[in-house]
């Protein structure tokens, strides 16, 4: 059974956070500490469009998570830290757009902690588990945001065209081939149990609190 790894909660629109052990979806949620005070974590998101853009097909994205000037990124050897988005070194240009999403209570550290299990080496999948499907749980451990549906559209798409039609290749360079170790994976149920252990380790301190008072 996979060891114990740490998954970060933010309540809305307090400024309380919450640590909370989770293993196998269980929340433990004895040892939560609870932190009050001003967001100080300025979270982006950096964006390249790849490849050429074909007419009437929506464009492929590559997305990363900047969170105080440390990029995250989901490859095929798991959640990389680059200093100055260094992913995106390879487009031309890139990255093309870096966005400003807010400021967060969670640190990058603490964020990995609690993602990286999920988005460990040799799980990526160009359509199924890629860099968008991490930067969309980044966002949401972080932000409670979204990663917002344009820059996945292309993906979700050719997920259901059969790969006889030739997008698939055509955006790899033929070297597309499924990975069954992403068979499994789905990002509603890792944010529904972020969501989860948040609530849970926030009706904890809740409790604590209402003892002192």
């Amino acid at each position: 059974q996979a060891s114990l790894s740490q998954v970060v909660g933010l309540r809305r629109p307090a400024v309380r956070i919450a640590v909370a052990s989770w293993q196998m979806g269980n929340c433990n949620n004895s040892d939560a500490p609870a932190g009050n005070g001003v967001p100080q974590h300025q979270v982006k998101l950096a964006i390249s469009p790849i490849g050429v853009k074909i007419p009437s097909i929506p464009e492929a994205y590559h997305t990363s998570i900047v969170v105080d000037d440390k990029e995250y990124c989901f490859t095929s050897h798991g959640v990389l830290c680059n200093q100055n988005c260094k992913s995106h070194a390879r487009f031309q240009n890139g990255p093309a757009k870096v966005i400003h999403m807010g400021m967060s209570h969670i640190s990058g550290e603490e964020m990995l902690a609690g993602l990286k299990r999920h988005f460990a080496p040799g799980t990526y999948d160009l359509l199924k588990k890629n860099c968008n499907s991490f930067v969309d749980c980044a966002l949401f451990c972080l932000l409670r945001r979204r990663l917002d549906g344009r820059y996945r559209i292309l993906e979700q798409m050719l997920e259901c065209i059969d790969d006889t039609i030739g997008f698939v290749r055509i955006l790899s360079m033929g070297e597309y081939m499924p990975n069954p170790k992403a068979n499994n994976f789905n990002v509603g149920k890792i944010l529904a149990r972020i969501e989860a252990v948040s609530s849970s380790s926030i009706g904890l301190a809740g409790k604590k609190d209402g003892r002192k008072g």
